[in-house]
């Protein structure tokens, strides 16, 4: 009994050596990858964006002003002109920094942790694979767009809806990602040695499996963050996520569009800020896709 304790615990320490070291490895791959670091500078700028809005915006959001409606880029004082109701745009697109983001990482938050729970248990119980997969299978059925364009249609409009409907879009993929990971490490040794020690399922599904799923969780739920915010914007646009008066990128391109020849500015800068943000989550992703996978490393 000793002897198998033992055991255990070389083979842990040995894993948490490795672990240190592919760490470290791993932000030496990532710093190498130029796109990705681009990828995180405009991630980090961004966030500290939406962190600082109160700081760093000149005016109030919503604070309307008739007289200087609709008023073009470069005017003094408003550097991005201003919206149909005489609103600050630049003021509007750095608070819609902050809505975008709460509902990025709420929805992919909503997603993990139900994808992670149902991916895990798939993957380590065989006789409840079957009935998850096949439900997850059902639900990767419906194209994405529309099956959150369906859940909204039933919850009804608003922000929190909207993260619940794109949270629900996000579990198939995480789940089979999970469920996947699971499979390989439950083989390992140091899983049946756990076992053979008499660890609850329970405990060795997230003591011992869930922390090496960790890479590919990270890779999904980073790239997701763009496709959670760009689902956003999108049902914004349509009118089934934030609502009049809200600082959001969609809503502000939707009632832009209204304007498109006299002023089409109003539906070009959320939609400029929507695409810098995206391809800033999907860079991010890429490169540390490209860090934190092994199969990759080994064919380099």
């Amino acid at each position: 009994m000793v002897e198998d304790i033992t055991a255990v615990e070389t083979v842990k320490h040995k894993i948490e050596y490795r672990k240190k070291n592919r760490f470290a490895e791993t932000w030496k791959r990532l710093g190498r990858n130029k796109v990705a670091l681009i990828g995180l500078c405009i991630v980090s700028f961004v966030v500290l964006m939406a962190l600082l809005a109160p700081v760093i915006a000149p005016y109030n959001p919503y604070e309307q002003n008739i007289n200087i409606r609709l008023q073009k880029i470069g005017v003094p004082g408003h550097i991005l002109g201003t919206d149909e109701y005489g609103r600050d745009i630049f003021s509007r697109i750095i608070y819609g920094a902050r809505l975008s983001l709460l509902v990025g990482f709420s929805a992919v938050a909503f997603g993990m942790v139900f994808g992670i729970i149902l991916g895990i248990t798939a993957g380590y119980y065989s006789k409840m694979d079957s009935i998850i997969m096949r439900i997850i299978d059902v639900m990767l059925a419906f194209p994405g767009v529309l099956l959150a364009l369906a859940i909204v249609s039933i919850l009804g409009s608003g922000i929190l809806n909207v993260i619940i409907a794109v949270g629900i879009w996000s579990v198939p993929t995480i789940s089979r990602v999970v469920r996947g990971t699971v499979l390989y490490i439950k083989q390992l040794d140091y899983v049946t040695a756990a076992r053979a020690l008499g660890e609850s399922d329970a405990m060795i599904m997230f003591r011992e499996i869930l922390p090496n799923c960790i890479s590919p969780i990270v890779i999904y739920a980073t790239m997701r963050l763009a496709t959670a915010i760009l689902s956003a914007a999108t049902l914004s646009f349509l009118g089934m996520g934030a609502q009049p008066p809200a600082a959001e990128w969609g809503a502000m391109a939707a009632t832009g569009r209204n304007y498109i020849f006299q002023a089409p500015h109003l539906t070009i800068l959320p939609g400029i800020a929507i695409i810098i943000v995206v391809f800033g989550f999907n860079s991010l992703g890429d490169g540390l896709r490209d860090a934190l996978d092994p199969n990759l490393k080994n064919a380099k």
